[in-house]
């Protein structure tokens, strides 16, 4: 499960980003060898097993098509999920595993992993919101949020 991050870099004369210039630097390339424009697209977030999380995604993003595909995320989805989150680790912290589970409910599938709500969907939990607080800083504005999945 993976969440990207992905930046378009303008190389045309009327529109030329100076980071345009520091990217073909980074691949010893020049302007002759790319077409006016490159695409930076950066692993943000990676998870493994957890369904939890890949389930509010797949309702909240991808219409409730669980198919691999690559799915734009707005940033505002970003802040929804954070939310959830940190309400299901609050209640999660607080002893209150059904309202946790209700937030941010567990889903089975082929290598899903567990559906318990324990330590495991804890730290889900944990990274996500982590991983979530660097898509949404200052360091990532301007970029666009991808979710994919791979089974």
């Amino acid at each position: 499960m993976y969440l990207s991050a992905e930046k378009y870099i303008s190389g045309y004369d009327h529109d030329k980003n100076e980071n345009f210039g520091k990217v073909l630097d980074l691949f010893n390339l020049n302007e002759d060898d790319v077409h006016n424009s490159i695409t930076v697209n950066i692993t943000v977030g990676y998870w493994r097993k957890a369904n939890a999380i890949h389930n509010w995604f797949v309702q909240n993003i991808q219409d409730g098509r669980d198919d691999c595909q690559r799915s734009y995320v707005r940033r505002e989805k970003l802040l929804e999920l954070k939310s959830e989150c940190e309400a299901a680790l609050a209640a999660y912290n607080n002893g209150d595993k059904d309202t946790a589970e209700n937030l941010i409910p567990p889903t089975s599938g082929f290598f899903f992993g567990s559906t318990e709500v324990d330590d495991w969907y804890k730290a889900d939990l944990v990274e996500t919101i982590k991983i979530i607080n660097t898509c949404l800083s200052d360091k990532l504005n301007g970029f666009g949020f991808y979710y994919q999945s791979s089974w």
